[in-house]
């Protein structure tokens, strides 16, 4: 009886709880089924620019902005999996600097190959 006492008086701290761990999820995972286009790109472009890494914020913010509408469904697929897959963030942050080899589906990918042509020519001034 003191059991379903205490779960009844838990059960609602239980759903907030949920409900929020849902909703951070949301923001951090890869894929959202059923995401339309538009809502892909905005969810994209929000988590290029809040990596937890100001590194990446730049870089991969910097990227987003400029190229994630030009993106087709696939290439965002792609570009989801890459920043919110199973790569840590000083990982990529390592392959886009030269400081690691990337392993091969990453260096394969061609939407990171794109991230990565755009961080080259950031860091190589353009001569006059």
């Amino acid at each position: 009886k003191l059991q379903r006492k205490m779960t009844s008086r838990l059960a609602p701290v239980a759903r907030r709880l949920f409900s929020a761990t849902q909703i951070s999820r949301s923001l951090t995972r890869a894929e959202v089924p059923g995401e339309q286009i538009d809502a892909k790109r905005a969810r994209l472009l929000y988590q290029s620019k809040k990596r937890g890494i100001l590194e990446n914020d730049i870089l991969l913010g910097d990227f987003a902005e400029g190229n994630l509408k030009k993106m087709n469904e696939t290439e965002l697929k792609a570009y989801d999996k890459l920043i919110n897959g199973e790569h840590m963030e000083w990982d990529l942050f390592y392959y886009l600097s030269n400081k690691k080899t990337p392993p091969e589906d990453v260096e394969s990918c061609q939407v990171y190959q794109k991230i990565k042509k755009f961080v080259d020519e950031k860091r190589v001034p353009k001569s006059s």
